[in-house]
């Protein structure tokens, strides 16, 4: 999870999505990015070595700030194997009703919350995966 370092446009998300896709194409990695409340929430998977680059890369690209990982490691299966980069806005609404409390104040649960292994925006990640396998 990282945040924008500056708001981009429909459009320059767009470009971005176009530039991600063809090079994961080339790389064998498969994920879905979320973009919520102007942060980018990212699952990838692939090879271990092309994963760790590409991580690398996403570290030092500076339209992110204040990258947090959240989890890694093994799976037996790809979760999005059809999907070079799957991609979805995530409105506030949606997240409140996922997370299951409407008074939440996304601001502090997502800039504040530590506890990465249990961090909101899993769930709201696993949600997803979800509504594309169904």
């Amino acid at each position: 999870m990282s945040s924008q370092s500056r708001i981009m446009s429909k459009k320059s998300i767009e470009e971005f999505l176009f530039q991600v896709r063809e090079k994961n194409k080339r790389l064998t990695i498969t994920g879905v990015l979320l973009l919520i409340q102007g942060k980018f929430v990212q699952y990838i998977e692939g090879p271990a070595e092309e994963i760790d680059k590409l991580y690398e890369s996403i570290s030092n690209d500076s339209r992110h700030t204040d990258m947090i990982l959240l989890d890694s490691g093994d799976v037996e299966n790809r979760q999005f194997n059809d999907w070079s980069m799957a991609y979805k806005e995530v409105s506030d609404k949606r997240i409140k009703e996922i997370i299951g409390d409407e008074n939440l104040n996304l601001e502090d649960v997502f800039l504040n919350g530590k506890d990465v292994k249990n961090h909101p925006v899993l769930t709201v990640l696993y949600d997803f995966v979800k509504t594309l396998s169904s």
